[in-house]
Protein backbone atom coordinates (compact mmCIF):
# COMPACT_ATOMS: atom_id res chain seq x y z
CA UNK A 1 0.00 0.00 0.00
CA UNK A 2 1.12 3.59 -0.58
CA UNK A 3 1.84 4.46 3.02
CA UNK A 4 2.09 8.26 2.67
CA UNK A 5 -1.14 8.54 0.71
CA UNK A 6 -2.90 6.17 3.08
CA UNK A 7 -1.85 8.12 6.18
CA UNK A 8 -2.77 11.51 4.72
CA UNK A 9 -6.08 10.35 3.24
CA UNK A 10 -7.02 8.83 6.60
CA UNK A 11 -6.16 11.94 8.62
CA UNK A 12 -7.81 14.24 6.10
CA UNK A 13 -10.97 12.13 6.23
CA UNK A 14 -11.09 12.17 10.02
CA UNK A 15 -10.59 15.94 10.21
CA UNK A 16 -13.23 16.51 7.55
CA UNK A 17 -15.72 14.25 9.34
CA UNK A 18 -15.17 16.25 12.53
CA UNK A 19 -15.89 19.54 10.76
CA UNK A 20 -18.88 18.09 8.93
CA UNK A 21 -20.38 16.99 12.24
CA UNK A 22 -20.17 20.59 13.45
CA UNK A 23 -21.31 22.31 10.26
CA UNK A 24 -22.45 20.02 7.46
CA UNK A 25 -22.34 21.10 3.83
CA UNK A 26 -22.52 19.26 0.52
CA UNK A 27 -18.81 19.71 -0.16
CA UNK A 28 -16.28 18.68 2.45
CA UNK A 29 -14.37 21.31 4.41
CA UNK A 30 -10.90 19.75 4.21
CA UNK A 31 -9.26 18.61 0.99
CA UNK A 32 -5.89 16.98 0.38
CA UNK A 33 -4.62 18.72 -2.73
CA UNK A 34 -2.29 21.40 -4.06
CA UNK A 35 -3.34 25.02 -3.87
CA UNK A 36 -1.86 25.97 -7.24
CA UNK A 37 -1.49 23.85 -10.37
CA UNK A 38 1.92 23.42 -12.01
CA UNK A 39 1.07 26.04 -14.62
CA UNK A 40 0.47 28.62 -11.89
CA UNK A 41 -3.32 28.62 -12.12
CA UNK A 42 -5.46 28.38 -9.00
CA UNK A 43 -6.80 24.91 -8.29
CA UNK A 44 -10.61 25.29 -8.37
CA UNK A 45 -11.04 22.24 -6.11
CA UNK A 46 -9.26 24.15 -3.33
CA UNK A 47 -11.56 27.19 -3.27
CA UNK A 48 -13.36 27.80 0.04
CA UNK A 49 -11.66 24.77 1.59
CA UNK A 50 -9.09 24.08 4.24
CA UNK A 51 -6.31 22.84 1.99
CA UNK A 52 -4.08 20.10 3.39
CA UNK A 53 -0.73 19.99 1.58
CA UNK A 54 2.73 18.49 2.03
CA UNK A 55 5.64 20.90 1.95
CA UNK A 56 8.53 18.68 3.06
CA UNK A 57 9.63 15.16 4.00
CA UNK A 58 12.41 14.51 6.50
CA UNK A 59 13.95 11.53 8.23
CA UNK A 60 12.93 10.91 11.83
CA UNK A 61 16.11 11.05 13.90
CA UNK A 62 14.80 10.68 17.46
CA UNK A 63 14.86 6.89 17.33
CA UNK A 64 17.47 4.40 16.23
CA UNK A 65 16.69 2.18 13.27
CA UNK A 66 19.60 -0.14 14.07
CA UNK A 67 18.77 -3.80 14.05
CA UNK A 68 21.20 -6.57 14.93
CA UNK A 69 22.08 -8.74 11.97
CA UNK A 70 19.49 -11.36 12.68
CA UNK A 71 16.47 -12.10 10.58
CA UNK A 72 13.38 -10.92 8.81
CA UNK A 73 11.40 -13.08 11.17
CA UNK A 74 11.32 -16.08 8.87
CA UNK A 75 13.83 -18.87 8.44
CA UNK A 76 14.58 -19.86 4.88
CA UNK A 77 13.90 -23.43 3.88
CA UNK A 78 17.51 -24.00 2.83
CA UNK A 79 19.36 -24.83 6.04
CA UNK A 80 19.20 -22.72 9.17
CA UNK A 81 20.22 -19.41 7.58
CA UNK A 82 18.30 -16.30 8.55
CA UNK A 83 17.35 -13.47 6.20
CA UNK A 84 19.00 -10.13 6.96
CA UNK A 85 16.94 -7.09 5.98
CA UNK A 86 17.59 -3.37 5.90
CA UNK A 87 16.63 -1.50 9.07
CA UNK A 88 13.34 0.42 8.88
CA UNK A 89 13.29 4.04 7.79
CA UNK A 90 10.99 6.40 9.68
CA UNK A 91 9.84 9.49 7.79
CA UNK A 92 8.25 12.71 9.05
CA UNK A 93 5.77 14.45 6.76
CA UNK A 94 5.55 18.24 7.14
CA UNK A 95 1.97 19.35 6.56
CA UNK A 96 0.16 22.64 6.32
CA UNK A 97 -3.53 23.39 6.60
CA UNK A 98 -4.39 26.58 4.72
CA UNK A 99 -7.69 28.43 5.04
CA UNK A 100 -8.30 29.19 1.36
CA UNK A 101 -11.39 31.37 1.83
CA UNK A 102 -11.67 34.76 0.17
CA UNK A 103 -13.75 37.91 0.49
CA UNK A 104 -16.91 37.43 2.56
CA UNK A 105 -15.96 33.83 3.36
CA UNK A 106 -12.65 34.82 4.95
CA UNK A 107 -13.99 34.62 8.52
CA UNK A 108 -15.50 31.20 7.76
CA UNK A 109 -12.03 30.04 6.83
CA UNK A 110 -10.64 31.23 10.16
CA UNK A 111 -13.41 29.37 11.96
CA UNK A 112 -12.67 26.14 10.08
CA UNK A 113 -8.94 26.47 10.68
CA UNK A 114 -9.63 26.95 14.40
CA UNK A 115 -11.69 23.77 14.39
CA UNK A 116 -8.95 21.84 12.63
CA UNK A 117 -6.47 22.94 15.29
CA UNK A 118 -8.95 21.99 18.00
CA UNK A 119 -9.44 18.54 16.48
CA UNK A 120 -5.74 17.77 16.37
CA UNK A 121 -5.27 19.16 19.88
CA UNK A 122 -7.82 16.60 21.06
CA UNK A 123 -6.44 13.84 18.80
CA UNK A 124 -2.65 14.19 18.50
CA UNK A 125 -2.06 10.43 18.19
CA UNK A 126 -3.49 8.09 15.56
CA UNK A 127 -3.54 4.31 15.91
CA UNK A 128 -5.53 1.44 14.49
CA UNK A 129 -8.03 2.00 17.32
CA UNK A 130 -9.04 5.58 16.46
CA UNK A 131 -8.04 5.54 12.78
CA UNK A 132 -8.96 2.07 11.47
CA UNK A 133 -8.26 3.12 7.88
CA UNK A 134 -4.52 3.26 8.53
CA UNK A 135 -2.22 0.82 6.80
CA UNK A 136 -1.66 -2.25 9.05
CA UNK A 137 2.08 -1.51 9.01
CA UNK A 138 1.44 1.75 10.90
CA UNK A 139 1.31 1.18 14.65
CA UNK A 140 1.15 4.83 15.70
CA UNK A 141 1.39 8.30 14.17
CA UNK A 142 1.73 11.55 16.06
CA UNK A 143 0.81 14.98 14.77
CA UNK A 144 2.81 17.79 16.37
CA UNK A 145 2.04 21.48 15.92
CA UNK A 146 5.07 23.04 14.25
CA UNK A 147 6.25 26.62 14.80
CA UNK A 148 7.51 28.41 11.70
CA UNK A 149 8.93 31.91 11.75
CA UNK A 150 7.34 34.55 9.48
CA UNK A 151 10.37 34.23 7.21
CA UNK A 152 9.92 30.47 6.96
CA UNK A 153 6.17 30.84 6.33
CA UNK A 154 6.88 33.32 3.55
CA UNK A 155 9.38 30.89 2.01
CA UNK A 156 6.91 28.00 2.10
CA UNK A 157 4.11 30.08 0.61
CA UNK A 158 6.40 31.28 -2.18
CA UNK A 159 7.54 27.73 -2.82
CA UNK A 160 3.89 26.69 -3.22
CA UNK A 161 3.25 29.57 -5.60
CA UNK A 162 0.81 31.54 -3.49
CA UNK A 163 0.58 34.54 -1.21
CA UNK A 164 0.03 34.27 2.51
CA UNK A 165 -3.02 32.38 3.74
CA UNK A 166 -3.92 31.74 7.39
CA UNK A 167 -2.25 28.40 8.04
CA UNK A 168 -1.38 25.83 10.68
CA UNK A 169 1.78 23.76 10.29
CA UNK A 170 2.20 20.23 11.60
CA UNK A 171 4.76 17.46 11.61
CA UNK A 172 3.29 14.01 11.05
CA UNK A 173 5.84 11.74 12.68
CA UNK A 174 6.93 8.16 12.37
CA UNK A 175 5.73 6.85 9.02
CA UNK A 176 7.48 3.50 8.80
CA UNK A 177 9.12 2.21 5.64
CA UNK A 178 10.15 -1.40 5.99
CA UNK A 179 11.25 -4.09 3.60
CA UNK A 180 11.44 -7.86 3.83
CA UNK A 181 13.75 -8.06 0.83
CA UNK A 182 16.74 -10.13 1.87
CA UNK A 183 20.07 -8.27 1.84
CA UNK A 184 22.20 -11.16 3.05
CA UNK A 185 22.10 -14.36 5.03
CA UNK A 186 23.24 -14.82 8.59
CA UNK A 187 24.01 -18.13 10.20
CA UNK A 188 23.40 -18.67 13.91
CA UNK A 189 26.41 -19.58 16.01
CA UNK A 190 26.15 -23.22 17.01
CA UNK A 191 27.63 -25.17 19.86
CA UNK A 192 29.86 -26.95 17.34
CA UNK A 193 31.33 -23.67 16.15
CA UNK A 194 32.01 -22.56 19.73
CA UNK A 195 33.88 -25.73 20.64
CA UNK A 196 35.96 -25.84 17.52
CA UNK A 197 34.08 -28.80 16.11
CA UNK A 198 34.42 -31.08 19.11
CA UNK A 199 31.13 -32.46 20.33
Amino acid sequence: MDIIRNALDTICGLANAYLQNIDHRAEGWVVLTSLVDHDGSINPAARDKVVMSVYNLTRETSISTYQPTQSAGQRHKAGDSLAVVSPPLYVDVHLMFMANFAERNYSDGLAMLSRVISYFQQNPVFTQANAPGLDPDIDKLTLDFDNLSPVDVNYVMSMLGTRYLPSAFYKLRMLPFTSLAMQARAYPVTGTALTGGNA
